[in-house]
């Protein structure tokens, strides 16, 4: 306790000085009156969807309330499949415009003007769902919007697209490993990059974000939110305006909207492309909404995966609970199951599968009841655990379904993970609360053939669950092969996904000839091999000049993939090449490229320049202190530094 007193009086007495606590920048004015540096003041979000692709344009605004030039460094999220295509600084009087270097000569030249006093941003990715803006030599009172752009195409499932933008990075957990000298290091890399300051939920950073979505093209039977109160205007045939209620939102949790579709009773086709010197195609096949077919499913062997670390406590441990409760109601005579629990451990409600029977349900739902949310987030011995425990049997389906956050920072050891012990496992994946790692989810589920789902505040978590299961039992094609009348087509994803009732087939393609001719779509159904055509020539007219960004962005994610499975490091710099060379004639921004905007004219004294981190709101309905972290020495810390914090103000008022 002494140590601790004696902490908080050093934090105390540094008046006259600068000090930054959890983000926030306390610099002492020419009135000794203490001056907040919260630089991010607004974001503006406009998103135009137009036959299930959408734009998105992003305006951050910063400003400097300092009597220094400032650097300002914010941490957020984009959709995981987000193809960024441009960047710029915009002034009062001019516009800065951006260009694509490989990552370190971006970085280099950004901390060359920086130095320099000259006005510059840098645009970078963490994680394909995490990025970073950093701008230099911000004037005392200048105010300066840095814009991005990026296209995705929606997800569909069922009876719609799910729109959605996320606006804060949960914290995500990072492992810890011992080195050669026995000392404790990250497990990951570049973990000082992904998690940013967070507020203390007393604290209000002032930070405002509104959003604006333009649809036309679709045939919307409904428009709703499950995350925030909208307001919707029509604009015509097939065309709405959609905006918050409440104009601008506190930016802690992600923004969701479901547009449904009215019902068909067919099969349908769409077919988007964008033609330049080389041609790029979407194609989409629906099955019918509103009708299924009626089929004998196989057994299950069911392993249901449950978060339960500290990141999970709060609302989002009671979805999950919920949700894992309907989920052993759905299961069947024939299924066999069990429950696998993690956090800093893992323990099981059974050592092995256990028959469906109506005693056994009831006793695995006591033992969900009984689970709290603490510790570390020790996803990946979990994880291999489910995928030993599960037998690879003919005439049974081996199936693990996940419910988590997925807020951790080993994503790549987790995929490596399951491309190489997944066999023919199905995995599908839940996410949990207001800031999920969507990134994670989705690739997770894409390795194991299955879907993503996530499960948001408002949701009904019971029709959610049951929803599921209709579509696991109601499948439309498995072991999906497309073959393309004209030779030289290239898609991804390469390997096709089943199909189920109510998820379609996706995939981009490119062609050095065009596209024409037909498309044959192959696979089985119960056993029985099934086959239909698609005559693209009907589908001529349907362009849209983002299919070419869609297509680099997939391929990108691909090559990812195939380095994070390379041996050694010869075969990861020949992948990671290839990665610099595809972002470069797509101009994206991935992992080994950047964005970079310089002004030429030097506009400050780059010895004055003060630099703070962007702090976030606590993600809504997690608590300040059930980080993913296991390190209690961090939590007090943070105490310490923020009632350091406390008293520096204090201090400065009184004197």
């Amino acid at each position: 306790m002494k140590r601790l007193m004696m902490l908080m009086a050093a934090l105390a007495g540094l008046a006259g000085a600068e000090s930054e606590v959890a983000g926030v920048l306390f610099s002492v004015g020419s009135t000794n009156e203490p001056v907040v540096a919260l630089p991010l003041k607004k974001t503006d979000v406009r998103m135009d969807v137009t036959s299930g692709i959408v734009r998105t344009e992003v305006v951050q605004r910063f400003q400097n309330d300092l009597d220094r030039p400032l650097e300002a460094i914010y941490i957020f999220p984009l959709p995981s499949e987000a193809a960024v295509e441009d960047f710029e600084i915009r002034l009062k009087d001019r516009i800065i415009r951006s260009s694509v270097k490989e990552r370190a000569a971006a970085k280099a030249t950004y901390e060359k003007a920086k130095a320099e006093g000259r006005k510059a941003a840098l645009l970078e990715q963490e994680r394909p769902n995490i990025f970073t803006t950093s701008v230099a030599n911000l004037l005392p009172g200048e105010t300066v919007e840095l814009v991005f752009s990026y296209v995705e195409q929606l997800k569909f499932r069922k009876d719609r697209f799910d729109l959605t933008f996320p606006m804060v990075v949960g914290a995500r957990y990072i492992p810890f490993r011992f080195n050669e000298e026995g000392t404790r290091e990250p497990a990951v890399a570049d973990a000082g990059r992904l998690n940013p300051p967070v507020l203390h939920p007393n604290l209000d950073s002032g930070h405002r974000l509104s959003i604006q979505v333009e649809l036309q093209g679709l045939p919307l039977e409904t428009l709703t939110s499950s995350t925030h109160a909208i307001e919707v205007e029509a604009r015509g045939e097939d065309a709405y305006s959609v905006t918050l209620a409440r104009e601008v939102t506190v930016p802690n949790c992600e923004f969701s909207l479901a547009l449904g579709l009215r019902k068909n009773e067919s099969p349908a086709v769409s077919f988007v492309q964008s033609v330049s010197d080389e041609a790029y195609g979407l194609l989409s096949v629906f099955p019918p909404i509103g009708k299924k077919r009626i089929h004998k499913p196989l057994p299950k062997d069911a392993v249901f995966l449950i978060d339960t670390s500290g990141s999970m406590s709060g609302e989002s441990m009671a979805q999950a609970q919920s949700g894992l409760k309907r989920c052993l109601q759905n299961l069947q005579p024939d299924d066999r199951f069990t429950v696998v629990r993690f956090s800093s451990d893992f323990s099981s409600f059974s050592p092995e599968l256990r028959v469906a029977s109506e005693d056994k349900i009831g006793a695995a739902q006591e033992y969900v009841a009984g689970m709290e949310a603490n510790g570390g987030t020790e996803m990946q011995p979990a994880l291999e655990h489910v995928l030993e425990l599960l037998p690879q049997e003919s005439g049974r389906m081996p199936l693990v379904i996940f419910l988590t956050d997925g807020d951790v920072g080993n994503e790549d050891s987790l995929i490596n993970l399951l491309s190489k012990k997944l066999h023919n496992t199905r995995l599908f994946t839940f996410g949990i609360g207001s800031a999920p790692n969507e990134f994670l989810l989705h690739r997770m589920a894409e390795s194991g053939r299955g879907q993503s789902r996530f499960i948001r505040s408002h949701e009904d978590v019971g029709e959610v669950m049951s929803d599921f299961f209709q579509t696991l039992e109601a499948p439309v094609l498995t072991d999906v092969q497309v073959e393309w009348e004209d030779g030289g087509v290239q898609t991804y994803p390469a390997r096709c996904p089943d199909i189920f009732y109510g998820r379609p087939l996706q995939l981009v393609a490119r062609s050095d000839l065009g596209f024409g001719g037909q498309v044959r779509i192959r696979g089985r159904l119960d056993g029985e091999e099934q086959s239909f055509g698609i005559d693209l020539s009907a589908h001529q007219d349907d362009r849209h000049e983002a299919i070419e960004k869609l297509y680099g962005r997939m391929q990108v994610k691909d090559l990812m993939v195939q380095l994070m499975q390379a041996d050694g490091p010869d075969e990861q710099k020949l992948f990671k090449r290839s990665v610099v060379e595809v972002a470069l004639r797509h101009q994206l921004v991935t992992a080994y490229t950047s964005r970079i905007a310089v002004e030429e004219q030097v506009v400050a004294d780059a010895g004055d320049l003060v630099s703070v981190k962007v702090p976030v709101p606590v993600p809504r309905g997690w608590s300040m202190y059930a980080t993913a972290t296991h390190e209690t020495v961090q939590l007090v810390a943070g105490l310490v530094l923020l009632l350091g914090a406390w008293l520096l103000r204090w201090r400065w008022r009184a004197a």
